[in-house]
């Protein structure tokens, strides 16, 4: 199993048409029992600022986007027999840069997370917002360099009073007006390929309505 469902076959096929620079999703170097999928950039961004530096691709105008697909192959017994389940991650990025900047900034991620949990209460998939990450990092270098860190220590302290907000997952399909439920299983490579489509086309139109009031 390296292509849970022909996940990423039917990306593949289906997104290339939505990008001027050559999109696809390419298997990386990983365990033997993780299969990781990452789409081929061609700009440096950071996916989350405690990580390893990933290539985005451009888009349109200055934004950036990063899909990372990772299928967990789990096993566990149930008396004599051997149970193989699939514990599916899938991470997209939107960023905001200029072709020049060294580095772009991370404005959200959409996720869907299917980890066959009777227990889940993370909203599947859900939105994270993470542009404050940014902001936050430069105010920090600034401060180390003017005012050795003093303003970092006043941050620190109004961060303090709220919550994380980048920690929630504000659900990206919570029907609730028709009692259904905010966890969706992926079920289909279809299913996941209209998703990912719908998606793009839904956040194209929001970044460039904001982009041209800007």
């Amino acid at each position: 199993m390296s292509d849970y469902l022909g996940i990423i076959k039917e990306i593949n096929k289906e997104c290339k048409v939505l990008f001027l620079e050559n999109f696809k999703l390419v298997p990386e170097k990983g365990h033997h029992n993780i299969f990781v999928y990452k789409i081929e950039g061609s700009s440096i961004a950071l996916n989350r600022y405690n990580s390893e530096p990933v290539k985005v691709l451009k888009w349109f105008k200055n934004f950036w986007l990063y899909i990372e697909v990772k299928f967990i192959v789990k096993k566990s017994k149930q008396g004599n027999k051997t149970i193989e389940t699939i514990h599916t991650n899938i991470s997209i990025s939107i960023y905001q840069g200029n072709d020049n900047d060294e580095m772009k900034i991370q404005l959200f991620r959409a996720e869907w997370d299917d980890m066959n949990d009777p227990n889940e209460k993370h909203s599947q998939p859900h939105w994270h917002i993470t542009s404050s990450q940014a902001i936050e990092k430069t105010f920090e270098e600034y401060s180390v360099h003017l005012d050795n860190g003093e303003f970092i220590s006043l941050l620190e302290n109004v961060k303090a009073k709220i919550i994380d907000v980048k920690s929630i997952h504000f659900a990206m399909n919570g029907n609730w007006q028709e009692d259904q439920t905010h966890i969706h299983s992926i079920k289909s490579a279809v299913q996941i390929s209209k998703w990912l489509r719908g998606f793009l086309h839904h956040i194209r139109i929001e970044l460039e309505e904001v982009n041209n009031f800007a």
